[in-house]
């Protein structure tokens, strides 16, 4: 469709909008509208608008294509109205005057700058509401009010508030599709609330979405009454905050990675001892899939399947590193770590295991990450934890059978070890990147991970 066309279609449609507005204000001054009658009307009028929205934007768009250069203030769309303005039958001039306006009718003349429809083309423009246009008749005769919170007035005392704290504390509600507010007393709020029509905020949901899915409502052809209109976005005011809510989007997705496992989930059926060592068992276990092939898998138990610790231990904005013999010729930097013991938590363990290993201890310390340390032939975990503000002690217990040394290194020592593979082991390098993601300009962020989850 070219400008011109699109020119003529805006016309018609304007026309036909501006005959259904004097006919709906002439039929209001004959008869009392139903609720069912004043939501069709409010219905039909927000179809016009749609339509005029997006003619507007299909002929933007193609002025666009056809003139490089565009004037916002110059006239693109002008008709005469043969006298409509005598026949819009509204009593209030006030209000006969201002919906023509919105109307964008002059001395029985439609005019359109470029501006008028960018603003129509982004719904920016004002409205007409049935109210306008129905001779005092309304859409929704009572206010309907969304109470948005509460507000206390004791922080903006300048000492100690004297009396009741109750008597600083006020719900406040908003009207809907307005801007009014009232403040209630909190005391004052239930006998306000009677027989009064209220929404209320959740704690996903606010004032602005409940006005928009009221709006939806009475846009809805199912709805018979303003009543069925409250009563459904009443519904889905609580369902969307529970859509919302984040442990119900958690939901979903482990629903769905419980659903992705079960089609890949064996079912063990024999297990053998292949060897037994001091510190070092090798098992092999069977496997009958869901398409029921069998497979074998050999997996490692460490000091009998006792899960570890990695510990981030910082003093002084330094990081305490150790260095022991652990690969032949190769020389690797670690983060203190050990095994957790039978009776032990996980911060407890790894209070324990910073002691022995290097002499410090602290009282600030907290999981940040955990896994497998190499999953599919080990099923032990390791537990990152970082300690923060550690002290020296003068009690260094005995390492056994561990033989090691430390050091401080600082963010950038540190660093230098990661980059350069000296830091090489992979549960260490995880440490690293989760010390970076938690630890920013030298403040802690808490991230606790449940460990039995």
């Amino acid at each position: 469709m070219n400008l011109e066309q699109l020119k003529q279609k805006f016309i018609k449609i304007k026309k036909e909008q501006l005959k259904y507005v004097a006919d709906i204000a002439s039929l209001s001054k004959e008869k009392k509208f139903t609720e069912h009658e004043n939501l069709k009307i409010y219905r039909n009028l927000k179809k016009y608008e749609k339509e005029i929205s997006n003619l507007a934007k299909q002929i933007i768009e193609t002025s666009k294509l056809e003139n490089k250069k565009i004037r916002f203030d110059e006239i693109v769309i002008e008709f005469d109205l043969n006298n409509y303005y005598d026949s819009l039958k509204i009593d209030n001039q006030y209000r006969k005057e201002y919906v023509l306006s919105i109307l964008n009718v002059e001395n029985n003349k439609c005019k359109f700058t470029f501006q008028n429809l960018q603003l129509i083309s982004k719904n920016q423009f004002k409205t007409i509401d049935p109210d306008l246009i129905e001779n005092d008749q309304k859409l929704i005769n009572k206010p309907i009010y969304i109470l948005c919170g509460y507000y206390d007035y004791r922080k903006d005392c300048l000492g100690p508030c004297p009396g009741n704290e109750d008597d600083y504390i006020y719900g406040i509600y908003k009207i809907i599709f307005s801007n009014e507010k009232e403040e209630i007393l909190k005391s004052q709020m239930e006998k306000f609330e009677q027989n009064k029509i209220i929404f209320r905020t959740e704690r996903y949901v606010n004032a602005y979405d409940i006005e928009d899915l009221f709006r939806n409502q009475l846009l809805n052809p199912k709805n018979n009454t303003i009543n069925d209109c409250i009563n459904i976005t009443k519904k889905n005011i609580k369902t969307i905050n529970y859509l919302r809510n984040p442990e119900y989007k958690e939901k979903i997705l482990l629903d769905r990675i419980k659903e992705l496992y079960e089609k890949v989930k064996g079912k063990c059926i024999n297990e053998e001892v292949l060897f037994s060592g001091k510190f070092l068992n090798i098992l092999k276990e069977t496997y009958q899939l869901p398409n029921n092939k069998k497979i074998e898998k050999e997996k490692i138990i460490k000091n009998n399947g006792k899960n570890s610790v990695i510990i981030i231990a910082i003093t002084d904005d330094k990081y305490i590193i150790t260095f022991q013999n652990r690969l032949k010729d190769k020389m690797i930097a670690e983060f203190p770590s050990g095994y957790i013991e039978n009776d032990e938590d996980i911060l407890t363990a790894a209070k324990r295991e910073l002691i022995e290993e290097t002499g410090y201890t602290s009282n600030d310390l907290f999981i940040v990450d955990q896994a497998y340390t190499s999953v599919g032939i080990d099923n032990s975990i390791s537990y990152i934890v970082i300690a923060n503000n550690c002290i020296k002690t003068n009690n260094v217990n005995h390492y056994g059978a561990e033989f090691l040394t430390y050091d401080l290194f600082s963010k950038e020592e540190l660093e230098y070890l990661i980059n350069n593979n000296i830091m090489n082991g992979a549960m260490n390098k995880l440490a690293y990147y989760n010390l970076i993601c938690n630890i920013d300009n030298n403040k802690r962020l808490k991230k606790y991970i449940n460990p039995l989850r």
